[in-house]
């Protein structure tokens, strides 16, 4: 058995009369909610937590994608990889996974993922996923059209 860390990357500051404004953090965040310092300050921390999990003895840390919300602050699960490739040796890197609707082309996914195996020596988990109605909601694309979009 391996065990892998998983962490969303979420923005935990929403205003305590959040539900009251807002229809929801999950399937859009307003930008005004956002702070780009404590951003910062947030991205070091959760950077920082998945390569601490190589110290704990994890086999492997995940990291995934989400759009304009509060759940998560991953739009590019490839960019944090591609940092977690230069601050772990030996721990695998699960990208669980890239949204491929969402990727016009969709071939851009394996050149970035063919990178980041490179970037890591061998220790990428390459993951594809369809993705939800807040993903398509947000880019515009239409979710009858996702799971043809795995044939290109």
């Amino acid at each position: 058995m391996q065990y892998f860390f998983f962490h969303l990357m979420s923005w935990p500051y929403l205003p305590p009369d959040f539900e009251e404004h807002y229809d929801s953090a999950w399937v859009w965040l307003p930008n005004k909610l956002y702070d780009p310092v404590r951003g910062h300050d947030l991205y070091q921390e959760y950077i920082n937590t998945l390569a601490y999990a190589e110290e704990l003895g994890f086999d492997g840390i995940c990291v995934n994608e989400h759009h304009q919300n509060a759940y998560g602050l991953m739009p590019s699960p490839n960019i944090i990889a591609g940092a977690l490739t230069q601050r772990t040796k030996r721990i695998k890197i699960a990208v669980i996974g890239n949204a491929l609707p969402l990727y016009n082309p969709p071939l851009r996914v394996a050149e970035e993922f063919a990178m980041l195996d490179v970037l890591s020596g061998g220790r990428l988990v390459a993951g594809m996923v369809v993705g939800g109605g807040p993903e398509y909601y947000s880019y515009n694309v239409n979710p009858t059209y996702a799971r043809e979009r795995f044939l290109c």
